[in-house]
């Protein structure tokens, strides 16, 4: 008998969408595509895109006549992210592949950008190195990665309400395993690029309150679910009880608001 697909399990990709991209990410994109600079009619890849806001904030500057693609290795984002993309003025692709080995023609795109994705490659400068191959000789690459996880209250809080149960916590610590500046300018030096620009910012995440905090990082963000799922049951409730207790600090009117640090890379191919 013939094989059914299988439904593509988007839970994760939902709670992604709905908690961490207005909360966490939105901020960060809208200044990584402003430094970006996307222009009317330009093709632009955003690698590891998650649900899609790269691609949709991209979009913007490109107009009707260019053409904005997304690829992630998780097909339940892409499949959300093309749900909410469907009827867009601008062209629109998505593509389920590994970042590492991306089915495209070289030399495809204006621009590439990559959002808090290059800390979870499994070999950052080959992944650079591929972006750089579907760069046009005259394209950029704009990518944005978080700093140290003492300047980014919010996942700091989590691992260590991880760590004091005595749970593995390192999954939900590559967010900010590759906050040194030097590092990055040395892998994208290797990885084949030249005019390395490094903007180290601070800004602001917001979320409607500390439980749609724990609601994004226990379902929706990558990397911190899968610490947290090494939870015994018995201790999740003082989990959620530790990490309400670190935030508190930053509510304000049931609103939470902490700092987070991310820095910015701005290169372009080396001839």
């Amino acid at each position: 008998m013939p094989q059914t697909n299988q439904p593509i399990d988007t839970t994760s990709a939902e709670a992604y969408e709905k908690f961490m991209v207005p909360g966490m990410f939105a901020h960060w994109t809208e200044r990584v595509v402003q430094l970006a600079a996307p222009q009317l009619g330009e093709h632009v890849l955003d690698v590891a895109c998650g649900t899609g806001i790269g691609v949709r904030v991209a979009a913007r500057g490109v107009g009707p006549a260019g053409k904005v693609v997304g690829v992630d290795i998780d097909p339940g984002v892409i499949e959300v992210a093309r749900r909410i993309t469907q009827g867009a003025a601008t062209p629109m692709e998505w593509h389920c592949a590994s970042a590492l080995k991306m089915a495209f023609n070289d030399a495809a795109f204006d621009l590439c950008v990559c959002l808090q994705g290059l800390q979870f490659f499994p070999d950052r400068v080959a992944g650079l190195a591929e972006i750089r191959r579907v760069l046009k000789p005259s394209g950029r690459v704009a990518a944005s990665i978080w700093g140290p996880l003492e300047c980014n209250i919010g996942h700091d809080a989590v691992v260590r309400a991880l760590e004091s149960q005595n749970v593995d916590a390192s999954a939900a610590k590559r967010a900010c395993s590759f906050a040194d500046p030097d590092e990055i300018r040395d892998v994208a030096t290797k990885a084949g690029y030249t005019g390395i620009e490094l903007h180290t910012e601070d800004g602001v995440s917001h979320f409607a309150s500390i439980q749609s905090f724990l609601d994004g990082m226990t379902m929706g963000s990558p990397s911190t679910r899968h610490a947290v799922a090494l939870l015994p049951e018995n201790g999740r409730a003082q989990f959620m009880r530790d990490v309400s207790t670190m935030l508190e600090p930053y509510l304000a009117k049931g609103e939470l608001a902490y700092p987070m640090r991310t820095h910015i890379l701005l290169a372009r191919p080396a001839s």
